[in-house]
């Protein structure tokens, strides 16, 4: 039965929580009665079948293109005096992480109509069923920013995937930089400049200014990645989003 802890099995207190927005769901008298699968998501492929050819041929849209998947988390409200708050609570886009696959979190949003259901007549605990659609990397939490001041220097990702990160550029003047296999320039500027591999965008104090950088955003592949420039460069802070499936 629930308690302070959590959801007790011989004594033993249970993971019964998962975090959304920033905050842990046991905050609002909410419980996991069961967690998620952990679950590798799906490759992104066509499957053709050939006349006379047994099988199928299997075409691949990219490297590492993987399909969003749905996790699925059966809670308890043990507090039904929140119900409003709980409900304004679980909608929207945000971050997710699963007391059973914790030191990172998923790009997530709710999907599902939210049925509340009486447990027992006269108990006031509800039960309900939540599903988080997520984007298909698991990101690691507690990465600190990497501040780069000299060219030549490596990054290592520590992830099992390639990184999509986030540089912001101290410059003086035009400047040529290497990101791994990834080479850009930038040209009319000065000043912190973002380049922001996630969202494609080049921006300085919210402008957008792609049209002042040339090249493919960069990406931080698995492993050793050389960061190297000439021009006017300062310094490089790099938010890594390490990642793995």
């Amino acid at each position: 039965m629930p308690t302070g802890k959590g959801f007790l099995i011989g004594g033993m207190p249970l993971n019964d929580w998962f975090d959304w927005k920033g905050t842990r769901c046991t905050a609002y008298g909410i419980h996991v009665v069961q967690q998620p699968e952990i679950i590798r998501p799906p490759e992104r492929a066509t499957f053709t079948s050939v006349p006379g050819r047994s099988g199928t041929l299997t075409t691949l849209e990219g490297i590492d293109v993987y399909d969003d998947f749905l996790l699925t988390v059966e809670c308890v409200i043990t507090d039904t005096s929140q119900l409003n708050t709980i409900l304004a609570w679980l909608k929207g886009n945000d971050k997710a992480t699963f007391a059973n696959r914790q030191g990172g979190f998923y790009y997530a949003r709710i999907v599902n109509q939210i049925s509340l259901e009486q447990i027992l007549r006269g108990n006031p605990h509800r039960r309900f069923t939540l599903t988080f659609r997520c984007q298909p990397f698991f990101y690691l939490s507690g990465i600190p920013n990497i501040t780069v001041t000299a060219s030549g220097t490596y990054v290592n990702n520590v992830g099992s995937m390639f990184a999509e990160p986030v540089l912001k550029v101290t410059l003086t003047g035009d400047a040529q930089i290497t990101i791994g296999a990834s080479y850009i320039e930038l040209l009319g500027l000065t000043g912190v400049v973002t380049i922001d591999t996630p969202l494609m965008e080049t921006y300085k104090n919210y402008t957008s200014y792609n049209s002042h950088m040339t090249g493919d955003y960069p990406l931080l592949h698995t492993g050793q990645n050389l960061i190297s420039w000439t021009g006017g460069v300062t310094q490089i802070v790099i938010t890594p989003n390490w990642r793995t499936l």
